[in-house]
C-alpha cells in the first residue's frame, strides 16, 4: 500500500482507496476550529509532506548506498530536517506541479467532510422556506440573485453561496419564466454541496 500511495501521488491520481488508506489510523478527533484532525491534515499537509518524505528517504538511501563515491563532507552536511524543510518550501500546494495533486487531496477531503455532516435536506430547506415566505418573491431569472442574496446573509455563508452559476442551472428557462419553490430548493441543495470551503460550524449554522 505505501507503493501504491507513493505512486499514486506522484502520478496526481488519487484514488478512494489510497485516500481511506491515508486517513484510517488517525483518530477522527475535532481541533479547536471544529475541524477533524484527518481532514486537516489531508487537505493542508499530506500532498506536499508525503512527496517530501519520500524524496528525503530517496536522497538518504544514495547517500548511504553510495558514500563511498561521494563526497564524505557532503555526507556529513546532509540534514534531513533542513532537506525537509527546504523540499516543503519550494513545492507550495498551491502553485507549481504540485498544484494538481493539492486539489486531487481538497477534492476528497472536501467530499469526505460532507459525508460526515450528513447535511439534512429538511432542515435546510425549512430555513430557506421561511426567507421565501417573508420575502414573498415569485422566483424567476431576473431576481433570483437578489433572493440569493438574501439566502446568503439570512444563512451567514459568507457569499459562498452566491458563487453558484444559477443562471447556468436555470438556462433552459425563459427570463420572466416562474421558478417554483421546489425547483429552487433543489439548486439550493445543489450549491451547498459544491461549496469548496464549506466547515462544520457553516453546517451547523446552517441546521440551526
Amino acid at each position: 500500500m505505501q507503493q501504491k500511495l507513493i505512486n499514486s501521488i506522484n502520478s496526481q491520481d488519487l484514488t478512494n482507496e489510497v485516500f481511506y488508506s491515508l486517513i484510517e489510523g488517525i483518530e477522527e478527533k475535532k481541533l479547536d476550529n471544529s475541524e477533524f484532525m484527518d481532514l486537516y491534515l489531508c487537505e493542508n499537509l499530506f500532498s506536499t509532506l508525503l512527496p517530501g518524505l519520500e524524496s528525503l528517504a530517496k536522497n538518504a538511501e544514495n547517500l548511504i548506498y553510495n558514500s563511498d563515491i561521494e563526497d564524505e563532507n557532503e555526507v556529513k552536511r546532509f540534514n534531513p530536517c533542513n532537506f525537509l524543510a527546504e523540499f516543503l518550501m519550494r513545492n507550495n500546494p498551491r502553485y507549481g506541479k504540485n498544484k494538481q495533486t493539492h486539489q486531487n487531496f481538497l477534492k476528497f477531503t472536501r467530499k469526505e467532510r460532507k459525508n460526515r455532516m450528513k447535511i439534512e435536506k429538511s432542515r435546510l430547506y425549512d430555513r430557506v422556506v421561511k426567507i421565501y415566505s417573508r420575502e414573498k418573491l415569485e422566483l424567476n431569472k431576473i431576481n433570483i440573485m437578489e433572493f440569493i442574496t438574501k439566502v446568503d446573509n439570512n444563512l451567514n455563508l459568507n457569499n459562498e453561496l452566491k458563487k453558484y452559476d444559477w443562471l447556468e442551472h436555470f438556462r433552459i428557462y425563459k427570463d420572466d419564466q416562474q421558478i417554483s419553490l421546489t425547483q429552487f430548493l433543489e439548486a439550493f441543495h445543489l450549491a451547498v454541496l459544491e461549496i469548496h470551503e464549506i466547515t462544520e460550524d457553516m453546517i451547523e449554522k446552517l441546521l440551526n
